[in-house]
């Protein structure tokens, strides 16, 4: 034994492996060396375990609020990055398979996308804008009506709805000043995407630009970023990755293509029942199917703004049924299909996320995200679902 407070030294058995010492053991003897305890000594901060993981977690966090603080200027560059994402695969092939050049393929996408937006403008975009004035027109008109069939008298009830009606008869587009105001609203589209440095003109030229440059180098992009990664971690991390691209990509690519073609059906059967403004309601409806559940808002909408037409047009004749039943049939049939049909032919893989978790996680992210965390709600929490069961829950 050593003197009190001197340094004591531990004994290593042979059968533990890493561990080298310049002293030699004896023939026979069950240890190898007498080594000093260097657990503690020589030891840098990040080695540490715990320390380690609140070092990922606050840089987690910081860049998190770097992106919130600068989301303006990121807006153009990760709606490019996202697009070149969502459309690599089809490049992918297309130059594997035919040899077809990248960029000749990205321009032919982008001409392919600017002719069927320039289409549906010209064949929708009409419809769609007389409807919408056609409705904010109507509002004071449907107002006063619903006030004088239930006798209520707004002035008492609500002081400050005879100006707002007064305000909306002399400029009806005043009711739309929430919607290109404050970025923090979670259906306050064009503010969410533009933010409030950024014009439409500068985001719709930027967002083609990074795009193609993202697009052109996207696997090389990949490959270099999977070289940043240890050897040793590298078939964990691969396989971690495949999962989420798996889940994220097939989320995306098919909730649009499923939104598209709901969008039409919404409108086709809105307008076949006679729904008022059925071209706006379905568009918006169908665009809200990209958002778990909140398609749902189509249904009572299509049902109110019946109700108030009829309401408002007392010799139009239509009754209960027309009032509540197609409305209601045509929604049941648009869910029955995307439900059984579309969603598990277009988007065959689950989120093996909880009904409960989506809603939870979709509220969530609309009120710290605005639009944007609408959208990235699920796939975000996918991810991190993902992370959990490789580097928590596995152990």
């Amino acid at each position: 034994m050593g003197r009190p407070g001197a340094f004591q030294p531990f004994r290593v058995p042979k059968e533990e492996a890493g561990v080298t010492s310049a002293c030699a053991a004896s023939a026979g003897s069950p240890w190898r060396c007498i080594v000093p305890d260097r657990r503690a000594v020589d030891r840098h901060l990040w080695e540490i375990v715990a320390v380690r993981d609140l070092f990922w977690i606050l840089g987690i966090l910081l860049f998190g609020w770097i992106g919130y603080v600068l989301q303006s200027i990121l807006t153009p560059i990760l709606l490019g990055l996202g697009f070149a994402y969502l459309f690599n695969p089809l490049i992918t092939h297309m130059h594997r398979r035919w040899g077809v050049p990248r960029l000749l393929t990205i321009s032919l996408l982008i001409v392919l996308l600017v002719l069927l937006l320039g289409a549906t403008l010209v064949w929708i975009g009409p419809i769609f804008s007389n409807q919408l004035m056609a409705l904010i027109d109507k509002i004071p008109h449907y107002v006063t009506t619903l006030a004088t069939h239930y006798k209520v008298d707004l002035g008492s009830l609500f002081p400050q709805m005879a100006d707002v009606t007064v305000t909306i008869k002399k400029d009806p587009m005043s009711i739309l000043g929430p919607l290109f105001t404050g970025t923090g609203q979670a259906f306050g589209l064009l503010g969410t995407v533009i933010g409030s440095t950024l014009n439409v003109t500068l985001v719709l030229v930027l967002v083609p630009i990074f795009f193609i440059l993202f697009a052109l180098d996207f696997e090389s992009l990949t490959s270099r970023m999977m070289m940043f990664i240890p050897l040793a971690s590298r078939p964990r991390v691969t396989n971690m990755l495949e999962r989420m691209d798996h889940a994220v990509s097939g989320f995306f690519r098919g909730r649009l293509l499923v939104g598209l073609i709901t969008a039409a059906m919404y409108s086709f059967g809105w307008a076949l029942a006679d729904v008022p403004y059925w071209s706006l309601l379905g568009i918006a409806t169908g665009v809200l199917t990209i958002i778990p559940y909140a398609s749902a808002v189509g249904w009572p909408l299509a049902v109110m703004l019946k109700y108030l037409d009829v309401l408002a047009s007392p010799d139009s004749g239509s009754g209960w049924l027309a009032i509540v039943v197609w409305p209601s049939v045509t929604y049941l049939a648009v869910q029955f299909v995307e439900s059984w049909i579309l969603t598990p032919w277009i988007q065959s893989q689950s989120l093996d996320l909880s009904a409960t978790t989506v809603m939870i996680v979709v509220l969530i992210g609309g009120a710290v995200g605005g639009f944007f965390g609408l959208l990235l709600a699920i796939p975000i929490t996918v991810c991190m679902k993902i992370l959990l069961e490789e580097y928590v829950l596995s152990h």
